[in-house]
């Protein structure tokens, strides 16, 4: 999502090679008992991390939990995605506080629990192998909770490995609905203008949403295979979600206070 026309980097990119790295990602590298040896992962409560971006990724079995808390739009253009906007202007996630505590009773989207871990694809190979982002601040040097043990992973890594397997097979399965609901032209491009109670007024944009009118006046055949697949219920989460501009705007105004 972007404010004034600027691009936002929200997609999920799980292949390397020449993609733009992923939202959060400076230098992730394949994990492996030779070179992270010594390496630790500290608890994560700070995600001071997460303070540069206003949208993530967000997988349709999470839309019951983010529509509670974030506005849920969809990506323009390939590759097509799912994302929960997390602030109002560019660089700035409203859910993050300055000591980099994450929103009391909020929920916290699962591509923000990865970090540092993600799946990536290698030059020459179909395959994908976990990676850590070697730069990430949660990684420690000899701290309790260690990567590798005896040359082995621990089970913090086959944890990891399970939770990133996870999040990649839903993170297809939710570019599949997107995909379908692009298809039968459900999806418009949308403009936020937001009136701030400070008297400043911006208008975001690089995002679609869905025409509920087109969505009703689906044929019934389509609907009825939707509601077997599952999608019904995620599009009525995307659309309750529009409720939480204003609870985006209500933050907003407690951190210009």
């Amino acid at each position: 999502m972007a404010q004034d026309g600027k691009a936002a980097q929200a997609n999920d990119a799980p292949h390397g090679g020449g993609t733009a790295l992923p939202v959060f990602y400076r230098r992730p590298r394949p994990l492996n008992a030779t070179e992270h040896a010594m390496r630790s992962l500290r608890e994560a409560t700070d995600f001071r991390f997460a303070l540069g971006t206003n949208s993530v990724v967000v997988n349709g079995v999470e839309f019951p939990f983010a529509m509670r808390h974030y506005p849920i739009v969809f990506t323009v253009g390939e590759p097509r995605a799912a994302i929960a906007v997390l602030g109002l202007a560019d660089n700035e996630n409203l859910f993050v506080g300055e000591a980099g505590s994450w929103s009391a009773d909020c929920y916290m989207p699962a591509y923000v629990r990865r970090y540092p871990f993600i799946l990536m694809g290698q030059t020459g190979s179909n395959d994908l192998v976990l990676c850590v982002d070697e730069e990430a601040s949660l990684l420690d040097g000899g701290g309790p909770r260690a990567l590798f043990k005896d040359e082995q992973p621990t089970k913090l890594v086959t944890d990891a490995l399970e939770f990133c397997r996870a999040f990649h097979g839903e993170h297809l399965a939710t570019r599949e609905f997107v995909r379908a609901i692009a298809q039968q032209g459900l999806l418009v491009a949308n403009e936020a203008r937001v009136a701030m109670r400070s008297g400043r007024r911006m208008t975001l944009r690089g995002f679609e949403v869905i025409d509920e009118a087109k969505f009703n006046a689906l044929p019934d055949e389509i609907f009825l295979e939707w509601r077997r697949r599952g999608w019904l219920h995620l599009i009525y989460c995307h659309l309750m979600s529009m409720a939480n501009w204003s609870r985006l705007l209500d933050l907003d105004a407690k951190r210009r206070k």
